[in-house]
């Protein structure tokens, strides 16, 4: 009898959360995580292999997304050189390739790392992206920057980022939303150094030069990290006689969006999120100077953004973990980003220092919600399949990103300050969307009942 009402009273204290081959029950907190992996395969870091697999990631992250946080720099110099006489709207169309490249073909290095590991896609990646920045130190023509900044750089970036980050979900399980966050701030520190970099050598040594010397720096980063990170996923992964590439191809699989509805819910937000972050970080150089500020304070609008973006990756993080809760936190920091919108771009952003205050906040804002988005995907898939899961959550962002920069450039061709007021106008209902969905997902993982999640 005792028992029987123990089982009642442990039936009331769970949830279920709906999806098909992963659907597993989680409890008040996110510990999901227990649920879906056994807890005693994870040191969470106190040890010196866990240690330096994160700290390998995160200098490995500096190389892969420096270039990606530097976007906004680099176009802002294209339209202003190399490709003065092509629109805002054309030029964009090579970092959208590139961002849908960079974190669209996660879908491809997400499966292979599940299967073989990091280092081979790691190693290849850094071969691809080298010699696609040397080959874009070249270019003149605009299609010539898709086809080797976009297309050749961004598929290397794939193949380093997404093994970078799904190696940290082998080592850690209650601190993993600190450790992606702990590992992204090397893309917000690439993204802060470089453009420091690029503006001074532009001038000096031209633009070909400036980018080879960016590419030995990300050489030198990802080099290193290649070196320190390890993977466990012999211990993880599902063995099977089937060939690499047939298991490789059978687990992109699309289903998962169909059948897991929180995931998919997810991946909705970081869609519309990426959106409003991405456009961000590439527009405000440009929309700085039709303000008429100088080339300089635009250029000091980008660090300052990817400053405050290394923080935003750490604190939430840690609260996430410790403190709030993921989902929670995922919530507090998408309002931070729409207050950002709302209260300072759009009614104050034709001053200079509201838009130093509002690259700051959502500088911040936005570099949590981005590492936070792919901690929660772990919480809730197994650790067998986190390569899987993070590569079509990122494949969805990329759709995004694909159509993001042209989209903004069409909005803001005729080059007048109102098409760029109406550019805030659009990045501040993307922000909101992201803000509903990430209370949907709440919901959909705690409930409505105030507790940590």
């Amino acid at each position: 009898m005792i028992n029987d009402m123990k089982e009642e009273s442990m039936e009331h204290d769970q949830e279920v959360v709906p999806s098909s081959s992963i659907s597993r029950t989680v409890t008040h907190d996110f510990a999901s995580s227990h649920q879906i992996d056994d807890p005693h395969k994870f040191s969470d870091g106190w040890n010196t292999r866990s240690m330096l697999v994160l700290f390998g990631s995160f200098l490995g992250m500096i190389g892969s997304l420096g270039f990606v946080n530097s976007g906004g720099v680099l176009q802002t110099y294209l339209l202003q050189n190399t490709l003065q006489n092509s629109s805002s709207s054309t030029v964009g169309w090579i970092f959208s390739v590139y961002n849908f490249f960079a974190f669209g073909m996660t879908l491809i290095s997400g499966p292979i790392f599940d299967k073989i590991g990091c280092k081979i896609p790691i190693a290849f990646g850094i071969i691809v992206m080298m010699v696609g920045l040397v080959l874009t130190s070249f270019c003149k023509q605009v299609y010539q920057f898709i086809l080797s900044y976009g297309i050749v750089t961004g598929l290397g970036a794939a193949f380093t980022f997404g093994p970078f980050i799904s190696c940290l979900s082998h080592y850690f399980l209650e601190k993993r939303a600190l450790a992606i966050g702990a590992s992204y701030t090397g893309g917000g520190i690439g993204g802060v150094v470089l453009p420091l970099i690029f503006r001074s050598l532009f001038e000096k040594v031209g633009f070909g030069w400036t980018i080879r010397i960016g590419a030995l720096i990300c050489f030198f980063f990802l080099t290193v990290g290649w070196i320190l990170v390890h993977d466990r996923h012999e211990e993880f992964k599902e063995h099977s006689e089937e060939s690499i590439f047939k298991q490789i191809v059978g687990s992109v699989d699309f289903k998962i969006l169909l059948h897991h509805g929180l995931f998919s819910v997810i991946v909705f937000g970081l869609l519309f999120n990426g959106l409003a972050f991405l456009i961000t970080l590439v527009v405000i150089s440009s929309y700085s100077t039709s303000r008429g500020f100088t080339d300089s304070e635009s250029y000091l609008l980008v660090v300052v953004f990817n400053c405050f973006s290394i923080p935003g990756r750490i604190i939430p993080s840690y609260l996430a973990d410790n403190h709030l809760g993921r989902f929670n936190t995922f919530c507090i920091i998408n309002t931070v980003s729409i207050i950002a919108f709302t209260v300072i771009w759009l009614p104050f952003g034709h001053h200079l220092t509201a838009l130093f205050v509002f690259a700051a906040c959502f500088g911040f804002s936005s570099g949590s919600v981005l590492s936070l988005s792919a901690s929660l995907v772990a919480s809730i898939i197994p650790t067998k399949e986190i390569g899987k899961g993070l590569g079509t959550a990122f494949f969805i962002l990329s759709i995004g990103d694909l159509f993001a920069i042209p989209i903004a450039g069409a909005i803001t061709n005729a080059g007048t300050r109102k098409s760029y007021d109406n550019l805030v106008i659009f990045l501040t209902c993307c922000a909101g969307v992201g803000l509903l969905v990430s209370l949907l997902a709440r919901y959909l993982y705690g409930g409505l009942n105030l507790k940590r999640v």
